[in-house]
């Protein structure tokens, strides 16, 4: 409120009597009983309290009683001159406080104090702006002026003093731009005693643009103010702690001033009064002074600022602002020392001019209110940054009150979390206009917003996820701005409409929900698809696992190979619900493989996904064909464990690649399908199983019959996977052989002769029977079988003799075992009898141009008989392999 300070006759006197040169200290002798002073009107109609007059901006005065000593309201200055100074009873000022001689020092330069008539001489020299405390003080009510570049270290002593109503007790300035700064001091006594004023401890006079710092400074009262100096600013340092409560004249607002920066360290304020309605009042429209028009605090970054009070923020109409930097700290509450719902409000007047929150990057706020911040006709806004965390609790109603002509807008960027709470239902109570969008927000992760029925409930009725999003709200009804980039659905405007409080917040966790699915394996290759929800932050890393055991999951030491995404061009890499999808090469053919995926986001790292199993499709490796007339021989090679791995067994870092696989399946069935059209129609394709060999059964052979001769045909496999399932290969391009026209033509000599010798009679070879070898060679372009079909007797001496199937005879008997060799094979020799039409003798199969040599053994067993001739007719069939 304005200091309105009553002028008597008396002072005029006094100024005749002596000099006006009021450099030092005044030290003047007060009555005890001090006429008391009407407290400010707290009704808004009212500019001024009933018994004071306004104080004129170009003086600066002092109030007394009719029995008080006051000073000229002209200008202070600064001279060296020495005044004599007389008590109210005209005694001369006690000589012990002269200045002494000797002038202590610290040894950083500061004058050491020890009691108020000490300082009240060193105040003289101009030159001595620096003073340490060395005991507590009381400066009673005497005047003490400091000027620019002063500074007063209390070294933690206790200062006391008794202003009452005058600006010009205690401590006080008047000197335009002046800097003046105390430390290190308390003010008044614990008990709230020993700090008695209007005008706080250090009152600034009707100079321009004067700043007061305060560094560590505890204030204590029950009947006092603390700050005053309404043209100028007011900046605080380290550890300071206020409890200003009383009921007395003087419990005034805590400050009068436009402009309070919590500059570093932790500012305390406690702060009621039934004297006033204000927590801070704003006067100053002086355009010299850089806060005019404003009344704005200021917390700077990393500091702390703790308000308790039981007043509204704010008397008059001047711009508020509140600003509070990165990492700093700025606690309100108006609800645990509320007292009467006139100081209920946050402004005590109607407001028109712009106001201003500005909570930036990792600033905490915590706004504790009985009623609802009263915008009315306001522009400005409330602008949330990034990472900051802020919560607006009222007691009783919304957040905000504002009329529809209102352009106050809430916007909060990247917030980490912001908490409304009221009672309403629609909770912000902002009412701009239709269409103008006065609620924004974005994100750095996924934003969520709860939403509760009562501002008591712990749990949400709602949960919202959202990027970003421009809404307008009137009221209670929230509607989307055109254009928004996530814009609500019907039922989550209504859910906002509804709620009495919204918590905002930045939900960023570890990815989860994920799912993995292989799309499509191949021989070598699998296509994965793998989503995931994340919670808030896009992926860094995508790590996909592939693992040849089931048992082996979920163990990265253990996978065959991993493969990380860690650019996500023409991915679907959201905040929310993302999919990937990758394919990863160098498998093993004919392999059963387990697949997982884990995400990473800015949160960590998600746990594994399930294990997706696939299996990779056989390889054919290698096709031939050996062709006949009308048959064809297929031999091919499937490709087995030729895939390759890395070892992981010592962990990603140390991995060890392109080891050898050895963990594929055997080949279960193999099946050739020949055609003579290429594309296999089912009418037209026949098929023959093959015969598999090998570790892994990964050789086949099939051989087909029943060709045309002079066809191509066209071959493909049919191989059973791990899973049984068929799957056709084929070499590139297609295999295709093509049968011949055959042509049989074998030479086989058309009379062999064979005997008996007369001079083998008496020994053992007696009656043997041997011929000359006779070759039979195939012509042909095909290979040939050769067998013996038929022997027929073609004279007498045939007809006598018996012909044996052993060489077990009756000596002296006609008896012969004949016997043909094929290429001198006489462990399997071939009789010839007149069996051989019901038991022909194969000689053997000839390919083309191969050769065999025939001739006869065996025994006569009547050799001494006198010679016969027999005659024999053999038939030789000669036939196309089929074999």
């Amino acid at each position: 409120m304005k200091k309105n300070i009553r002028l008597i006759f008396i002072s005029f006197i006094i100024l005749i009597i002596f000099p006006s040169d009021w450099s030092y200290a005044i030290e003047i002798q007060q009555p005890v009983a001090e006429e008391s002073v009407t407290s400010e009107s707290t009704e808004e109609s009212m500019p001024s309290e009933s018994s004071e007059i306004p104080v004129d901006d170009s003086s600066f005065s002092q109030e007394s009683t009719t029995e008080e000593e006051s000073i000229e309201n002209g200008k202070i200055t600064n001279t060296n001159d020495t005044n004599n100074l007389v008590d109210e009873n005209n005694s001369e000022i006690n000589s012990k406080n002269m200045l002494r001689a000797d002038d202590p020092q610290d040894t950083d330069g500061f004058w050491l104090v020890d009691t108020a008539a000490t300082l009240t001489e060193y105040l003289k020299d101009s030159q001595k702006l620096k003073f340490r405390l060395t005991d507590n003080i009381d400066l009673g009510s005497n005047g003490y002026q400091l000027k620019d570049g002063m500074i007063i270290d209390g070294a933690n002593h206790i200062i006391t003093y008794n202003k009452g109503a005058s600006a010009t007790r205690g401590f006080y300035a008047n000197q335009e731009n002046a800097v003046i700064e105390i430390r290190n001091t308390q003010f008044g006594n614990s008990d709230g005693s020993g700090a008695v004023g209007y005008y706080g401890f250090l009152s600034g006079g009707s100079a321009i643009n004067m700043t007061f710092i305060f560094d560590s400074v505890d204030y204590y009262s029950t009947n006092g103010q603390m700050i005053y100096n309404t043209n100028g600013s007011v900046l605080m340092r380290g550890q300071n702690t206020i409890d200003q409560r009383g009921t007395s004249t003087y419990s005034q607002e805590w400050a009068e001033i436009n402009y309070v920066e919590i500059q570093n360290g932790h500012t305390s304020i406690t702060h009621s009064s039934n004297q006033t309605r204000a927590f801070i009042w704003s006067t100053s429209t002086y355009l010299a002074n850089p806060h005019a028009n404003q009344s704005q605090i200021v917390v700077r970054e990393n500091a702390q600022l703790d308000i308790q009070t039981n007043s509204n923020m704010t008397y008059g109409t001047l711009a508020p602002s509140y600003v509070v930097e990165k990492n700093a700290v700025f606690n309100l509450d108006k609800v645990t020392l509320a007292t009467d719902s006139a100081r209920n409000q946050f402004f005590a007047s109607n407001q028109t001019q712009p106001v201003t929150f500005d909570f930036q990057e990792q600033s905490q706020v915590d706004f504790k209110l009985p009623l609802p911040i009263n915008l009315y006709t306001a522009k400005g806004g409330m602008n949330i940054g990034e990472n900051a965390d802020v919560s607006l609790d009222v007691a009783s109603g919304t957040i905000f009150t504002t009329s529809s002509s209102s352009n106050f807008a809430l916007n909060m960027n990247k917030a980490k979390q912001v908490s409304f709470a009221g009672t309403s239902i629609g909770t912000l109570g902002l009412n701009g206009a239709n269409g103008v969008n006065n609620l924004s927000f974005t994100s750095n992760y996924l934003q969520k917003i709860e939403t509760f029925s009562s501002k008591t409930d712990s749990a949400p009725t709602q949960e919202l996820f959202k990027q970003a999003s421009d809404l307008s709200v009137q009221g209670t009804n929230f509607t989307n701005i055109p254009g928004s980039s996530s814009p609500f659905s019907d039922g989550e405007l209504l859910a906002l409409k509804n709620a009495q409080k919204l918590v905002f917040s930045e939900f960023v966790d570890v990815p989860d929900q994920l799912e993995l699915y292989a799309l499509k394996s191949l021989d070598t290759s699998v296509s994965l698809i793998g989503s995931s929800v994340n919670n808030g932050s896009q992926a860094t890393e995508v790590k996909f696992f592939i693992f040849s055991s089931e048992e082996d999951a979920n163990d990265l030491r253990k996978a065959r190979q991993i493969v990380t995404l860690n650019s996500f061009e023409n991915q679907k890499n959201t905040v929310l619900k993302s999919q990937y999808e990758i394919t990863i090469d160098g498998l093993n053919p004919n392999t059963l493989y387990w697949a997982q995926m884990v995400v990473i986001n800015q949160a960590g790292e998600s746990e594994f996904s399930d294990a997706e199993i696939f299996a990779t499709q056989p390889q054919l490796s290698n096709l031939t064909a050996n062709v006949t007339t009308t048959t064809a021989i297929i031999n091919g090679v499937l490709a087995s464990d030729t895939g390759k791995w890395t070892d992981y067994s010592n962990g990603e870092a140390a991995a060890i690649p392109d080891q050898q696989a050895d963990f594929g399946s055997k080949y279960r069935q193999v099946t050739v399908e020949y055609s003579k059209n290429k594309d296999f129609p089912k009418a037209e394709t026949m098929s023959q199983v093959a015969v598999l060999s090998g570790n892994k059964n990964q050789n086949f052979s099939a051989k087909l019959k029943g060709l045309e001769g002079d066809v191509t045909y066209y071959v493909r496999v049919s191989v059973a996977g791990v899973y049984g399932e068929e799957v056709v290969l084929a070499m590139t391009p297609l295999t295709e052989f093509q049968t011949i026209t055959d042509i049989i033509k074998v030479e086989v000599p058309i009379e062999m002769a064979f005997q008996t010798q007369n001079k083998d009679i008496g020994t053992l070879q007696e009656g043997q029977v041997s011929s000359s070898e006779y070759p039979v060679v195939n012509k042909g372009n095909t290979p040939t079988k050769v067998s013996i079909t038929n022997l027929t007797k073609e004279n007498a001496a045939a007809n006598q003799l018996q012909l044996l199937d052993s060489l077990s005879g009756n000596l002296g008997q006609d008896e012969l075992a004949l016997q043909l060799l094929v290429d001198n094979n006489q462990a399997e020799p071939l009789f010839l009898t007149n069996e051989l039409s019901q038991n022909p003798l194969s000689v053997g199969v000839l390919n083309v141009n191969e050769e065999k040599n025939l001739r006869l053994k065996g025994k006569y067993f009547n050799a001494t008989r006198q010679a016969i001739f027999p005659t024999y007719k053999v038939t030789f069939k000669v036939e196309k392999d089929e074999e």
